[in-house]
């Protein structure tokens, strides 16, 4: 009985171990997102260069928020023309997309995913641009925002 007691310590410290491993092996998974997808129901959003931090190979980076019902563009709606990778992020416990159509782009869009994020890189020229989820219903529900880039 006594090698058991001391034994019964060493096994709780090892199993802690071994939570704590798996932990951060799970935790290190990237959330990072497809880069373009032609499906409709995909989604890309946009904003403001102000607002965007640069990034060398993807233009700049604009943040965008997905929520049942609305899209938020960080900085506004106003953007200079360029390549912008958005960070979409679903806040909602719908699973969402963000399509973008305007000039030169036709329904370039994320993958519909659930509650987190996906990267999407898109060049957009001068004129004005549609944003929305293209989950049938979800336009409707007021999922639909504009941008204009001039």
């Amino acid at each position: 009985m006594n090698r058991l007691v001391r034994t019964r310590p060493i096994a709780y410290v090892v199993l802690a171990g071994a939570l704590a491993l798996a932990a951060a092996a799970c935790g290190s998974s990237s959330s990072g997102g497809s880069s373009a997808s032609s499906s409709p129901a995909s989604t890309a959003a946009s904003t403001p260069a102000a607002a965007a931090s640069s990034q060398p190979s993807g233009g700049s980076t604009v943040d965008v928020t997905l929520k049942d019902f609305s899209i938020t563009v960080t900085g506004g709606s106003k953007l200079a023309p360029g390549t912008y990778t958005f960070h979409v992020t679903n806040q909602g416990p719908s699973a969402h997309n963000l399509t973008v159509n305007g000039p030169g782009v036709s329904d370039q869009a994320t993958p519909t995913f659930p509650p987190g994020t996906q990267d999407l890189t898109v060049k957009l020229e001068k004129g004005s641009y549609e944003l929305f989820c293209s989950v049938p219903g979800h336009k409707q529900a007021g999922m639909d925002t504009h941008v204009t880039v001039s």
